[in-house]
């Protein structure tokens, strides 16, 4: 049955996410599935929206497959309201360059494609926060049908390093004047946004401290423990020389993707709940976060959730030198350096344990900043980083009509 979002309880704002890869039901947590936490914990109307799902899902192996009996119908979870948008096709990167720059009439019949219950979900929200990928097709259609919603893009990736299909990227300058804010979780994805820098702002990741307050116990048997959570960039290389040469480490890895073969000392885990990980990552000696090379994916020193999770726990970090940023507790490594892992994962159990970073925004105070950055100066381009608010966050009086930034 198509509904309508429901009201607020508190009579305030009533949210629409659309995400490109996430649904909000699946085990494998991201910072948008916090967001719609945060929102309801603030009181808010909360639909979340997943596209990018089709029999093209199945032949990629999608994450959300276990769900495709629930799609194209509301579910209530956890106070969200949750839609999986499945659809007939849906466009994606083909590899083949003339391939792809051909595609565009496949991405504007993809936005055509009708749906009562996203056409009414957009016409009733008062603020639609959209994430990078094919979501950003769906940008035109949210301003046709509601001319006063409050639109934000939230970069939460560079699309060039996810590979995204270049017509997003033409899609989303197009509709520039769509747009009221776009919020980039990191400075250097900013960059990107050159032709709306009037409107551009950057709103961090955050971290949700109840989540921390009481992780269990370990699960390991003893021994040194190196523990990698997430799949993004998933670099198995890496491992694959690292556990070779570092037998009496025990490696242990999270949600990484599709098994392979590896030396015994590799453990390889399926997706688990969020708060399930944290006694991995609490009890661990090092954290590493083997992102592959990609294109200008700088910004991952900025923004990477399990870099801040080690950081926020006191756990030292391997990661490769681009991801190292200006954190002492960090230890990089080259690209198809064999030496060079064995080196930054000696270097960070040398480090050991340190007291932690208890600076992190909390989700709610993120959750604020995203729908009103114009609001927070820390949110300004070249602002310095935010300082967390110990005081309970309040929300700003819901808002019904667009303001574009000045």
């Amino acid at each position: 049955m198509q509904t309508v979002p429901d009201a607020a309880p508190n009579g305030g704002r009533k949210i629409v996410l659309i995400s490109g890869v996430h649904d909000y039901r699946t085990p494998r947590r991201a910072s948008i599935q916090a967001l719609a936490d945060a929102y309801v914990r603030l009181g808010d109307a909360v639909t979340f929206i997943s596209v990018r799902f089709s029999p093209v899902s199945r032949a990629k192996g999608d994450h959300r497959l276990f769900l495709w009996p629930r799609a194209n119908r509301a579910e209530r979870v956890n106070g969200v309201e949750c839609y999986l948008w499945r659809t007939p096709f849906h466009p994606f990167r083909t590899g083949v360059s003339a391939l792809d720059d051909l595609a565009g009439p496949l991405f504007s019949a993809y936005a055509s494609l009708p749906n009562r219950f996203i056409d009414d979900a957009l016409r009733g929200a008062t603020h639609i926060v959209v994430e990078s990928g094919l979501s950003i097709m769906l940008i035109h259609r949210a301003r046709r049908l509601n001319p006063t919603a409050r639109i934000v893009y939230r970069a939460s990736d560079a699309l060039h390093t996810i590979d995204a299909p270049p017509a997003l990227a033409a899609e989303l300058r197009r509709r520039a004047d769509d747009i009221d804010a776009f919020c980039a979780i990191a400075p250097k994805i900013a960059d990107d946004f050159a032709y709306a820098a009037g409107k551009t702002y950057v709103v961090s990741q955050g971290i949700q401290r109840a989540d921390f307050a009481a992780i269990g116990p370990s699960p390991y048997a003893g021994g040194t423990n190196a523990v990698t959570v997430g799949s993004m960039l998933f670099d198995r290389s890496f491992f694959l020389q690292a556990a070779a040469r570092l037998p009496q480490i025990q490696f242990h890895l999270i949600g990484t993707g599709e098994p392979f073969t590896a030396p015994p000392n590799v453990h390889l885990y399926k997706e688990m709940p969020f708060t399930a990980t944290l006694p991995y990552i609490k009890h661990a000696d090092i954290g590493i976060a083997a992102y592959r090379p990609s294109a200008n994916s700088g910004y991952l020193a900025q923004s990477s959730l399990k870099l801040m999770q080690y950081e926020y726990l006191g756990l030292p970090a391997v990661c490769p030198d681009y991801a190292v940023g200006d954190s002492p507790h960090r230890f990089g490594y080259g690209p198809d350096d064999d030496d060079g892992i064995v080196q930054a994962i000696g270097r960070a159990l040398a480090h050991g344990r340190f007291a932690g970073d208890a600076t992190f925004l909390d989700w709610e105070e993120v959750a604020l900043r995203l729908l009103a950055p114009e609001r927070y100066a820390d949110a300004a381009l070249g602002a310095p980083a935010p300082a967390p608010n110990r005081a309970p966050p309040t929300a700003p009086r819901a808002e019904t009509t667009a303001a574009t930034p000045s």
